[in-house]
């Protein structure tokens, strides 16, 4: 049963909606109170419970897909709770992007991917940037915890933490005392699994480099409405500049406009959505990014737009 879109518009932030990076959220709540962060939390049993658990603190939980925010907006309405919140999308990024340094008292993971292969350790808690991102966001004495099912994984993470001058890290814990244990922790505890925790506090708070930026331009004007020809050549365009990368993936005709489906990465944080080509009264036109599904303002985003109208610029200059 999908969440109905009430519980989505109240406990789901859009991040669209905000009008600063990294948001206010005290301002989303519209209280101020301790912040904490779950960063996957699957169907959000263990977050509603937390929220329920500690109501004079406001909590926010990441996660990348929809049933799993579909089933934590339910879980949160059925405990009727106003301090909870959930934002779609890669935590990796998502972590350090929208909340401002030392504004976190905690930062819970609970059984993440251990991404084993080699090729993926920068996805591992026992990351540089992970860290950094920690640093960053925990204020001086924050707290992160790591709950996991791998005995390498904990380790791997616990000697890297310990080894780090930024965190004062508590000794492993092996099949520790949980206040409250999900569905699926209940079952793999009568399979016999192990489990390990891993619990790191900060010594003091560092700010680190951010993607995100409000003051992108997001639209473009033409001084002429594209043929539908030079539109058309622009399907499966790559454009990239430094780290910053766009590509159109398709091109759709409507009715009186173009819709562009998209796709932009900053080094690799990589965002799909839509962008329009529409005539304009005065015979020019605009590219501007839709509404539905606007994503994260970083340069990548600003980068595409700007390179669509430099295309279609030349495009129209040769037909001429």
């Amino acid at each position: 049963m999908k969440a109905r879109p009430s519980l989505l518009q109240e406990y789901e932030w859009i991040p669209s909606l905000s009008e600063k990076m990294p948001p206010d959220w005290s301002a989303a709540f519209t209280r101020p109170a301790p912040l904490a962060v779950e960063v996957g939390f699957g169907s959000g049993e263990y977050l509603a419970w937390w929220a329920e658990s500690q109501p004079k603190w406001n909590f926010v939980g990441i996660e990348l897909p929809q049933e799993g925010i579909q089933k934590a907006c339910r879980e949160f309405h059925l405990r009727k709770l106003s301090n909870a919140m959930v934002v779609r999308g890669d935590a990796r990024y998502l972590l350090r992007e929208l909340f401002a340094s030392a504004s976190l008292e905690k930062v819970l993971m609970q059984f993440p991917m251990p991404w084993p292969k080699e090729k993926h350790a920068k996805h591992r808690v026992s990351s540089p940037q992970f860290a950094e991102t920690l640093v960053d966001v925990l204020r001086p004495g924050g707290e992160f915890e790591l709950v996991t099912d791998q005995d390498w994984y904990a380790h791997a993470a616990h000697d890297f933490l310990s080894g780090r001058e930024e965190f004062s890290v508590q000794p492993l814990e092996t099949n520790p005392a949980r206040p409250f244990k999900t569905r699926y922790e209940e079952k793999w505890i009568k399979e016999g699994r192990s489990f390990f925790r891993v619990v790191a506090t900060t010594k003091y708070s560092s700010s680190s480099k951010r993607l995100f930026r409000l003051n992108q331009m997001y639209h473009a004007h033409l001084e002429s409405m594209p043929s539908d020809d030079t539109i058309c050549t622009l399907s499966g365009a790559r454009f990239q500049e430094a780290t910053a990368v766009g590509e159109i993936k398709e091109c759709l005709r409507g009715e009186d406009s173009w819709l562009l489906k998209v796709v932009t990465a900053d080094d690799s944080f990589t965002q799909f959505f839509f962008v329009r080509i529409v005539k304009r009264k005065n015979g020019g036109a605009l590219i501007k990014v839709e509404d539905h599904q606007r994503p994260y303002p970083t340069e990548a985003v600003n980068f595409l737009v700007r390179s669509l109208a430099k295309g279609c610029k030349q495009k129209a200059l040769k037909e001429k």
